[in-house]
């Protein structure tokens, strides 16, 4: 295979930015909202925020899976308890041990 060949190949296989994605990046607007993606944000092991989320599938003290745009969210832990929830966002705190995405 010459390199002319393999040089085309790997473009190829670059996926493209999708023009919501364009959009974002050139008027600054926050992804997560405009690309329906969530946002997490994490102190330490004991609390965790996210934002953009769907709705809540599962809660217990050990377990707790959101839904998001994006797929499941799962937060294993112990002692876990939800401390706020809005629309738009949903504060988690406990012992955090495990994140896990599922599309």
């Amino acid at each position: 295979m010459s390199s002319n060949r393999r040089s085309k190949k790997k473009k190829e296989e670059i996926p493209k930015p999708r023009l919501k994605e364009k959009v974002t990046e050139v008027l600054d607007l926050p992804k997560e909202v405009i690309l329906d993606i969530p946002k997490l944000t994490m102190i330490g092991n004991t609390n965790l925020v996210v934002e953009n989320y769907k709705g809540v599938i599962e809660y217990d003290v050990e377990k707790i899976r959101l839904n998001t745009g994006i797929g499941i969210i799962r937060i294993g832990g112990k002692e876990l308890v939800i401390k706020e929830i809005t629309s738009e966002d949903i504060m988690v705190y406990g012992k955090i041990e495990s994140l896990e995405f599922c599309t």
